[in-house]
């Protein structure tokens, strides 16, 4: 009963986690998305506390081996879902500095060349 509640708790802590960010737009609707990705696995299991067991005894494999690789699963899961994120946006920041430094150079060569402000010393030519 303790287990099934801690499960619900975390669940749904992260639902309205997410909900909260969504609503305030601190979160955009796909990041919102993995918030809810994370919580179902636990309403799963507080819903069928005996899911892992039931697993394990079906493959023959201990049941901590069966958490361990299932909670293994999970994280290299979100952590690879996160670094695709992470490398798009690299990716559009970099197309966008590029971008910027290409209009910079052209909006240049179209005012001329241009003096720097200050004191300008004349090189005597002989």
């Amino acid at each position: 009963m303790t287990l099934t509640l801690i499960l619900l708790a975390i669940g749904a802590m992260l639902l309205v986690l997410a909900v909260r960010s969504l609503r305030a737009q601190r979160l955009k609707e796909r990041y919102a998305l993995l918030f809810f990705s994370l919580g179902l696995p636990f309403f799963a299991l507080a819903a069928w506390p005996d899911a892992v067991g039931y697993i394990a005894q079906a493959l023959g494999i201990h049941y901590p081996t069966v958490l361990l690789l299932s909670v293994t699963t999970f994280f290299l899961l979100m952590i690879f879902k996160l670094l695709s994120l992470v490398s798009v946006q690299e990716r559009k920041i970099a197309t966008l500095a590029q971008l910027i430094g290409t209009l910079t150079a052209q909006q240049n060569a179209a005012k001329g060349p241009t003096t720097l402000p200050g004191p300008h010393f004349e090189q005597d030519q002989q």
